[in-house]
Formats: structure tokens, C-alpha cells, sequence
């Protein structure tokens, strides 16, 4: 009788985990990207700005 409980309890544990497992790896890969792309930007606007006249 309380078998049925139990595995519903578990799997929505199971779901809660993967959810936050998720939403972390989300973060943190977004966080990763904005510090590349943060990095790689002076360098790249260097390039492609135009030279002033003197």
C-alpha cells in the first residue's frame, strides 16, 4: 500500500533534479559564454575600428 506512494515521491524528486540540474547548467554555461564573448570583444573592436585622420 505504500509502494505506489513512495515511487511517485521518487520520481518526482527524480524531475526536481533534473529540472535544477537544468537551470544550473544554464547559468553557468551562460555565465561562461558572457565572460568569452567579454574577453574576445576589445580585441575584435579593435580590429574593425576605422583609423582616425590626423
Amino acid at each position: 500500500m505504500n509502494r505506489p506512494d513512495r515511487d511517485e515521491h521518487k520520481k518526482v524528486k527524480n524531475i526536481a533534479a533534473v529540472v535544477y540540474l537544468l537551470v544550473l547548467g544554464f547559468l553557468v554555461g551562460g555565465s561562461y559564454l558572457h565572460q568569452q564573448r567579454q574577453e574576445t570583444a576589445p580585441a575584435s573592436s579593435e580590429l574593425t575600428a576605422k583609423p582616425q585622420p590626423q
